[in-house]
């Protein structure tokens, strides 16, 4: 039974693919988003149903909660300002990455489809692309494939980007992106969202009409350390439950496994030589914690 009476103060809301008999197939999951227990799982992620769920909760509860982090998931902004009045909206750090990346891999196949000759290069070094430009190796000459001599990786780039203006503008703008957000720049990403972009891509101009529309929710983000990382590991645990299990045909067996096996996972803490601790979370069962631990 779930507790109406309390909610933390920093949640976390995503959705994850459920059984056949639920709304549209995908069930909607929440959780402390700081010591990462899962609080509930509903058999709906549409915004009415959502609504009804949290007023059960009185408002000086739902006053409580200081923050709600999410994708950019359009009806979950509108369920937090009618549900939760003083809450701050963070959008998981992960998902704005995600879309950068995605506006910069149609480019490259944009181009790749326009460029018979580099088709197999452009196909072939996709992750390349997609990489940190600070991170690729700028002294190492190597061999590859397509190419004829020994280059680098920033080379390669390089040879790729001369083929598209477009290309070459998009994936700079993409890379000081990645950077601002690496490096928690708020005032750069302000400006590099905020700013005139004639020369970029049709897909990027729309990822930055939404980042423009959620440029509070981005920043929020880059201010608060809380995310959706748990949660998305959680759903991921989601995934192997299922597996195992060969699919559930009831929703409420499906939820009740799920939270028994992820609100009962056992956190150990792991000293280094220089007596910096760290917390590993390990899905063991408690025979085998006794065992490792000596207990």
């Amino acid at each position: 039974m779930v507790n109406h009476n309390t909610l933390p103060k920093h949640l976390s809301f995503d959705e994850f693919s459920s059984v056949k008999s639920v709304h549209h197939k995908m069930s909607f999951i929440y959780m402390d988003a700081s010591n990462g227990n899962v609080l509930d799982i509903l058999p709906n992620r549409r915004l009415s149903f959502l609504k009804s769920y949290f007023l059960r909760f009185p408002l000086y509860v739902r006053e409580q909660v200081e923050t709600v982090c999410i994708d950019m998931y359009e009806p979950y902004i509108h369920l937090i300002h009618s549900s939760f009045p003083n809450a701050k909206i963070i959008t998981d750090r992960f998902h704005i990455v995600q879309h950068i990346n995605r506006s910069l891999n149609a480019v490259r196949i944009h181009v790749m489809k326009h460029n018979p000759k580099y088709y197999a290069r452009l196909k072939r070094y996709w992750k390349l692309i997609l990489k940190d430009a600070s991170s690729l190796d700028n002294h190492h000459y190597r061999k590859f494939t397509s190419y004829k001599y020994l280059m680098t990786e920033a080379q390669v780039i390089d040879d790729l980007l001369r083929l598209s203006q477009e290309f070459e503008t998009t994936y700079w703008l993409c890379q000081h992106l990645k950077q601002a957000i690496k490096h928690k720049n708020i005032s750069l990403l302000s400006d590099l969202i905020n700013q005139s972009n004639p020369y970029v891509a049709d897909s990027m101009q729309r990822v930055l009409k939404t980042f423009k529309k959620q440029e509070s929710y981005i920043i929020n983000a880059l201010t608060y350390p809380y995310s959706n990382g748990r949660l998305e590991g959680t759903n991921n645990l989601i995934k192997v439950i299922k597996r195992i299990a060969f699919g559930y045909r009831d929703f409420y067996n499906f939820r009740s496994r799920i939270l028994l096996i992820s609100n009962t996972m056992v956190h150990l803490e792991i000293k280094n030589h220089h007596h910096i601790s760290m917390t590993m979370v390990l899905t063991l069962n408690m025979s085998d914690y006794l065992t490792n631990t000596r207990l």
